[in-house]
């Protein structure tokens, strides 16, 4: 036979799992609610991260369009360089501009390497850079 005292401990362990249960749906929804926003801001942060890579082609395109334009730039210069050399006109007088000034950078960057130093790069006293072979050649 069922005792008393078994139906008060069946009653405790029953209030116990509502109990339970009650906390569990509330974490439940606790959770659902996280999960959620967590997914709302994923899809947010997708988007950014579509639209950076949106941005990022466009940026890569106009820079390789600019890097082509500088090429044709500079092969331009230089084929107009080879014409004029061609025509007679020597590098004593050239058309507009110092051959120093036309003359591509990585060029100008490797005759400034090559040029030994003169003292300080200074003429004396004025502050002024000192004019080297190269730049009175050109007069």
């Amino acid at each position: 036979m069922i005792t008393l005292e078994q139906i008060r401990l069946l009653e405790s362990k029953i209030t116990r799992a509502i109990e339970l249960i009650r906390v569990l749906k509330e974490e439940n929804g606790t959770l659902r609610k996280g999960l959620e926003s967590a997914q709302k801001r994923m899809k947010e942060l997708e988007s950014l991260v579509d639209g950076f890579k949106t941005d990022q082609h466009e940026i890569e395109s106009v820079i390789l369009r600019t890097l082509h334009t500088l090429d044709e730039l500079e092969e331009n210069a230089t084929a107009g360089r080879r014409a004029a050399a061609a025509s007679g006109i020597t590098a004593g007088a050239p058309a507009a501009g110092s051959a120093r000034q036309d003359a591509p950078a990585a060029q100008r960057h490797k005759a400034a390497a090559e040029s030994p130093p003169a003292g300080d790069g200074q003429a004396a006293g004025n502050g002024e850079p000192r004019a080297t072979k190269e730049e009175l050649d050109i007069f």
